[in-house]
C-alpha cells in the first residue's frame, strides 16, 4: 500500500519497481486485486483477470511466476493460484469466512521464500507455504480490537501448552474464529 505517497511519487515507485526489482524476480506475489491494480492498470473488460493473464503481464517485465491469492470465487472460497505464462501450475482453496487478519499476506510471502531458500521445488513450496499460514492463522491472536495477528510460532509450544485458554486464547476471538479450520489466505 503506498497511499501515504503522492500519485506521482508512487507511479515513479511502480516505475522503478517494475523496472529494477521485477527482472531479477522467481515469483511475484500478492492479493489478485493489488497484483491486478499493479500489472493490468488499464483492464477494463468485465470479468476479472486470470491468474495466468497476470503471469503474462509480469512475465513482460521478467518475473518467472506469480503467485496471486485471494481469488474470489462463489459459494464463499478464495483460490490461490502458482501460475507461469502457460497457465496454472498450482493452488489450494480456502473457505471465506467474516475475520481479519493483519499479516497474513506478509506471513505467506515470507513462508515461500523461506521454503524456497531451503531447494523445494516451487509447487511444493507453495503448498507447504500455505499449510504454514493456515497453521499460523489457526494459532492467531487478537492483541486488541483489530484484527487477528498470524502466530508464526506455533510450532515453538510443546503441546498442551498453548495457553490457559486453549490456541491463542480462543475466549478472545468471538464470531469468525479462526479456529474453525476455515482460512482465508489473505486479508
Amino acid at each position: 500500500n503506498l497511499s501515504w505517497l503522492s500519485d506521482d511519487e508512487q507511479m515513479a515507485y511502480l516505475d522503478a519497481f517494475k523496472e529494477l526489482i521485477l527482472p531479477g524476480t522467481m515469483v511475484l506475489s500478492g492479493n489478485h486485486k493489488t497484483l491486478t491494480d499493479f500489472l493490468l492498470p488499464d483492464w477494463d473488460a468485465e470479468r476479472q483477470p486470470s491468474a495466468r493473464e497476470l503471469a503474462v503481464a509480469a512475465a513482460e517485465h521478467g518475473a518467472s511466476y506469480v503467485f496471486v491469492t485471494g481469488i474470489h470465487l462463489p459459494d464463499q472460497f478464495i483460490d490461490n493460484v502458482l501460475a507461469s505464462p502457460e497457465g496454472a501450475i498450482a493452488g489450494e482453496r480456502f473457505e471465506r469466512f467474516e475475520v481479519t487478519f493483519v499479516g497474513a499476506g506478509d506471513t505467506l510471502s515470507a513462508a515461500l521464500a523461506a521454503t524456497l531458500s531451503s531447494g523445494t521445488p516451487l509447487d511444493a513450496a507453495v503448498s507447504e507455504a500455505l499449510s504454514f499460514l493456515d497453521q499460523s492463522l489457526d494459532s492467531g491472536f487478537r492483541p486488541g480490537m483489530g484484527g487477528v495477528v498470524p502466530d508464526r510460532f506455533f510450532w515453538a509450544l510443546p503441546p498442551g501448552e498453548e495457553g490457559a485458554q486453549g490456541p491463542a486464547g480462543e475466549a478472545e476471538i468471538d464470531e469468525g474464529s479462526p479456529h474453525d479450520g476455515k482460512h482465508p489466505p489473505t486479508p
